[in-house]
């Protein structure tokens, strides 16, 4: 099975979906407009008509608009909003920190534009957000690194605490552009619409749930913008993906994969046997769970496909093409034999390994000891898939510290490990240990809040575990993994709704979903 590039052609050249840092952003973008033959006020005007072309998509009846204005470039953009909504017959009022205060550069000019139309303009201390039907939040832009002033403080809390809808200009305010990290407050925004590129802080973590429904503006310079940045990052979702290869109607269950699943201890025998089941369910062709003797009836009652070990490991290693270790399997003196076992074998017969769950855990407690690393080093193919507090634990550090630069952990992992990093939770990211890939780093647009739920991350490493069983590479399996695991939750979601949703339901629509269908 070979997919030399995981996306369609569609997909690969469609520039919403590639994400640069803003400092590239920055650098870059007036290059680009030059370029392209825009001056940079020109291109504020373009992303002020882009920002109310959303807003007039999203809430086509709000007429009364409030466009909160910070004192740089961003709000430049909110005036040029203000200005154009103005002249199509809308009631707005810009609020800002002090009225009598000029703006520099293309804000100034902007600014100039919206008092010549006697735009009405009021201070902070006249804000209430019921008055309005929209606010248009133009704060504070990617520029923002430190802590935000206590008086834009005051006024995000405001707009956060007030029902009225919200959209955000190129980020919400107060956000970190390149983590999602709250500087400490961020704008909650409904809609957020940004500008040139998509920057990474918009599209995991927090940073993902801030920024509401995210809209991308190229402006007209997108094509001179790629052509001088490096991605950092690729959005990628089950729609973008290369389709899998056809199979070829000589061949036979062996040609498939033969995965082991070890894990299950005493009283989690659902867990291994949510990561067997979904396996089959992606097509890999023979799995073995290997589990602690008192969860074997459960799982070979339940699911009779899955194949069980005779209390041999030993043999059951030998037999295997790829392992996945971790789910259910608890970290006391049973699930430690397993774990050493597991890798003494490893040491002799490298074989692709995707370790989560409790795996991950013992892992931490053991990442000293180099010869365990050397082992993991040399495998074919390792993928780690940790959530934020296994992923704390594998660095040594506190679970905010994940939440609050997402990217750099799971790089870090990715590093420290030489393995392909899932980092789950919304906006997962997949991470290369490669550094000659280019990206490096994919992170999934799909999922849902209702996969929020007992055993999906079992669920998760099953599927990845029959990609990699069915010879794709450590990178490939973990995108097509995350990304056909996110599209079986969206589509439970949207048959049944969010609430409710269990990690079993996801089998049926997986089958479909590897199938094209």
């Amino acid at each position: 099975m070979t997919l030399t590039n995981l996306l369609t052609e569609q997909a690969s050249q469609s520039l919403s979906h590639k994400i640069v840092s803003s400092e590239q952003v920055k650098a870059l973008e007036p290059i680009a407009a030059q370029n392209a033959g825009c001056s940079m006020f020109a291109l504020m005007q373009r992303a002020g008509e882009a920002a109310l072309n959303a807003l007039r998509q999203q809430w086509p009846q709000a007429n009364n608009i409030v466009v909160l204005a910070g004192n740089g470039n961003n709000a430049g953009d909110g005036y040029i909003l203000a200005t154009l909504a103005k002249q199509q017959g809308m009631n707005v009022v810009v609020i800002c920190q002090q009225i009598q205060k000029e703006l520099t550069g293309d804000a100034k000019q902007a600014q100039k534009a919206w008092q010549n139309i006697n735009g009405a303009t009021q201070a902070f201390a006249t804000f209430e957000p019921s008055q309005y039907d929209l606010i248009v939040d133009a704060l504070l832009g990617t520029g923002v690194t430190g802590a935000v002033k206590p008086a834009f403080q005051s006024v995000i809390n405001h707009v956060n605490q007030a029902k009225t809808p919200v959209l955000s200009i190129d980020l919400p305010s107060g956000m970190q552009a390149n983590t999602g990290q709250a500087l400490p407050i961020c704008i909650k925004a409904d809609l957020t619409v940004t500008f040139v590129a998509t920057k990474p802080g918009l599209v995991s973590g927090i940073g993902k749930a801030y920024c509401g429904k995210l809209v991308f503006a190229d402006l007209a310079v997108g094509s001179e913008f790629f052509a001088l940045a490096t991605g950092t990052a690729q959005l990628v979702s089950w729609s973008m993906l290369q389709a899998l290869p056809v199979r070829q109607a000589h061949q036979n269950k062996g040609s498939f994969g033969k995965l082991l699943c070890v894990g299950g201890n005493q009283g989690m025998a659902g867990a291994i046997r949510l990561s067997a089941e979904s396996a089959l369910r992606c097509g890999v062709g023979l799995v073995k769970v290997h589990c602690h003797e008192s969860s074997k009836l459960s799982i070979s009652a339940s699911c009779p496909e899955i194949m069980l070990t005779n209390n041999s490991l030993a043999a059951a290693l030998k037999w295997c093409s790829c392992i996945i270790i971790g789910p259910g399997l608890g970290q006391d003196e049973w699930a430690q034999q397993q774990f050493f076992q597991v890798l003494t074998h490893l040491k002799q017969h490298p074989k692709p390994v995707i370790i989560d769950a409790d795996a991950i855990n013992l892992l931490a407690s053991n990442k000293e000891d180099r010869d365990i690393l050397n082992t993991l080093a040399q495998l074919p193919a390792l993928v780690l898939t940790p959530h934020p507090g296994e992923a704390s634990r594998l660095l040594g550090c506190t679970i905010s510290q994940i939440e609050n630069n997402r990217y750099l952990a799971s790089e870090n992992i990715a590093q420290e490990f030489q393995a392909g990093c899932v980092l789950k939770g919304a906006g997962t990211i997949i991470h290369s240990h490669n550094v000659q890939q280019k990206p490096p780093c994919w992170i999934c647009v799909g999922g849902n809040p209702g996969m929020a739920t007992a055993g999906m991350g079992d669920l998760l490493t099953g599927i990845i575990g029959a990609f990699l069983a069915q010879g794709l590479t450590a990178q490939q399996g973990a995108v097509y993994g995350v990304c056909a695991h996110s599209e079986a939750g969206d589509r439970v979601a949207n048959q049944y709704g969010q609430r409710g949703m269990i990690a079993s339901d996801l089998l049926q629509p997986l089958r479909a979903i590897v199938n094209g269908l």
